[in-house]
């Protein structure tokens, strides 16, 4: 379900760059409307996914343990 909200993001941020008069000012607004939060929505969710296999597989050690 979040992919399809990220894929719209980008896609109204990338065209919003394209609109703007120059090309550095395009290049600063696709930098930091674009390309800054989706590395760090991307990390998130990495990040998240990482935590939770980890928890299961300390959860599956204990349930061994015992």
């Amino acid at each position: 379900m979040w992919h399809i909200i990220a894929i719209g993001y980008l896609f109204v941020t990338v065209l919003f760059a394209a609109a703007q008069p120059g090309i550095a000012r395009a290049l600063i607004y696709l930098l930091f409307w674009s390309v800054q939060p989706s590395l760090f929505a991307f990390w998130v969710v990495k990040t998240r996914r990482r935590n939770k296999l980890m928890k299961m597989q300390e959860d599956k050690a204990e349930d061994r343990a015992d």
